[in-house]
């Protein structure tokens, strides 16, 4: 017997955040995650209010929600050594992650600037939520790419 394994475009369905406050959450991811071009797809208060497990679904487009948050009075990040990256499509939306995580109550982990040590074109910035989630927001295109994928963006608008 013969089994065909495929690998889905996609292999990674979604990750799940505990957070202590829905509301503080709510307001940081939604901001932070704009500049990456994700926004709220799912939230449970907005559909109907259940009473229970608050839960905020992030994604571009509803078929597709690769971060849940999910509110639980005991939530706590794991320790050192785990933290979420994010792709960024250019190296202006990497500032701008780090940038609305600080509005919004994130402490600086590492301003945004290339890591040499990654990459010549690892350009990335490091937050810690109000929770304790250690992210990341990377650019991997150098400077010229993401130019250049701008100005092919701006001329298909017209």
């Amino acid at each position: 017997m013969s089994t065909t394994v495929s690998a889905h475009p996609r292999p990674l369905g979604h990750i799940s955040l505990g957070v202590r406050d829905y509301e503080v959450s709510k307001a940081f991811y939604t901001a932070t995650l704009a500049s990456l071009g994700l926004r709220v797809v799912y939230d449970s208060e907005a559909k109907k209010p259940s009473g229970g497990v608050r839960t905020l679904g992030y994604g571009r487009h509803e078929d597709e929600e690769p971060l849940n948050i999910f509110e639980f009075k005991n939530a706590a990040p794991p320790g050192e050594g785990f933290h979420l990256a994010f792709n960024a499509a250019s190296r202006e939306a990497v500032v701008e992650f780090h940038s609305k995580a600080l509005e919004f109550g994130g402490k600086d982990n590492g301003k945004p600037g290339v890591r040499k040590h990654y990459g010549d074109n690892y350009f990335a910035a490091f937050v810690v939520c109000p929770d304790g989630w250690r992210l990341e927001a990377v650019c991997k295109k150098s400077p010229s790419e993401t130019q250049e994928v701008e100005e092919l963006e701006s001329e298909t608008d017209k």
